[in-house]
């Protein structure tokens, strides 16, 4: 009897999960799809959940219509420096927080921490004037320098590093390695996990980051993609629906492929954040 409710409990949880999982892809779906209509069927009635043909001009008319190769230079530019950034200053702080003892380590680490409960909505007056008066603004600096260092990051690796032995690092300040050489040669090694979780935070927070490259950059040759979809929909979207949900979806693709290949270290990275330090 008992066997029985535990099986009927796990099928009940497993239609749930997966109905909340179709709701979930369902607007992915009808946005591939919808780029995949030819442009009388994209309001047909009935709604079609396939096209009668696939329709792969939507693509190329999307492409033809505003500078997609510049828009994905810019944005993988921007979200290169942004991970390479983070990582380096995340394992950094995060090392400094767990391994090296200074008077008011506890507090300066929680007075970081506490910065993630500020809306960035606060502090974009401030840095963008501190930007225009160092002369950044609609530069490549003004767009990456303000967020390659991350409190999130500091957190996850300073739990992370907090988990390897004290005494690794003991042993190596007795050799006379310094506490660089021992932070690229013991711990990095020891923390790839985390890093590689923390990349893929910091990668997909970069690649769709709108507001940011918004408010800092004005021409087109700087502009991401995220902002150059915005434009391209207040331009063409009603217009034509199906090269809107076209340009939509090779913007989204990046994102998708990342996850679906490194959807491990995704799920590592949401529970290494509870590790106690």
């Amino acid at each position: 009897m008992n066997k029985s409710l535990k099986l009927l409990g796990k099928t009940i949880i497993y239609i749930v999960l997966i109905f909340i999982t179709i709701l979930c892809l369902l607007p992915l779906w009808w946005m591939i799809i919808t780029a995949l209509k030819a442009p009388a069927e994209v309001f047909s009635y009935p709604p079609k959940f396939w096209p009668s043909k696939i329709h792969w001009a939507n693509f190329v008319t999307a492409w033809n219509m505003a500078p997609w190769g510049r828009y994905f230079f810019n944005t993988a530019f921007y979200t290169v420096c942004t991970v390479v950034g983070v990582i380096v200053t995340s394992v950094m702080s995060g090392y400094a927080f767990s391994k090296l003892k200074f008077k008011g380590r506890n507090l300066v680490f929680i007075s970081y921490i506490g910065t993630m409960m500020v809306p960035a909505q606060v502090t974009i007056i401030p840095v963008y004037m501190i930007l225009s008066q160092l002369h950044m603004i609609d530069t490549y600096a003004g767009l990456i320098i303000p967020g390659l260092a991350n409190a999130f990051g500091c957190f996850l690796m300073r739990q992370f590093i907090a988990t390897i032995p004290t005494e690794f690092v003991e042993s190596a300040l007795i050799d006379g390695a310094g506490h660089g050489k021992i932070l690229i040669s013991i711990i990095t090694p020891l923390v790839t996990p985390a890093v590689a979780a923390l990349g893929i935070f910091t990668f997909m927070g970069s690649w769709d980051n709108f507001f940011w490259p918004l408010v800092v950059t004005n021409s087109e040759k700087l502009r991401v993609l995220q902002v150059g979809l915005a434009s391209f929909q207040s331009q063409y979207g009603t217009a034509d629906w199906g090269a809107m949900m076209a340009a939509a979806t090779f913007v989204s693709a990046p994102i998708l492929i990342l996850f679906f290949f490194a959807q491990k270290y995704f799920i590592e990275g949401i529970t290494m954040t509870g590790i106690k330090g």
